[in-house]
């Protein structure tokens, strides 16, 4: 089971997925620690929301 499927950790109620469109380092250059991988390591596929439009998460207070 994804644990994309569970639901909101701060109010509880159902998430949905929409595409994760993460900043793209330019390839050839260090990600993360100074002596780490290059490119774009391992970026998010999927963004959780929370379809409750009165949770924080929904302000910028939290992530689902």
């Amino acid at each position: 089971m994804y644990a994309d499927a569970r639901p909101c950790s701060v109010c509880g109620s159902p998430v949905r997925l929409q595409a994760h469109h993460p900043d793209e380092a330019p390839p050839g250059t260090p990600v993360g620690p100074p002596d780490g991988v290059t490119g774009g390591a391992d970026p998010t596929l999927d963004e959780r929301v929370c379809t409750n439009d009165d949770c924080p998460t929904q302000q910028g207070d939290g992530a689902p």
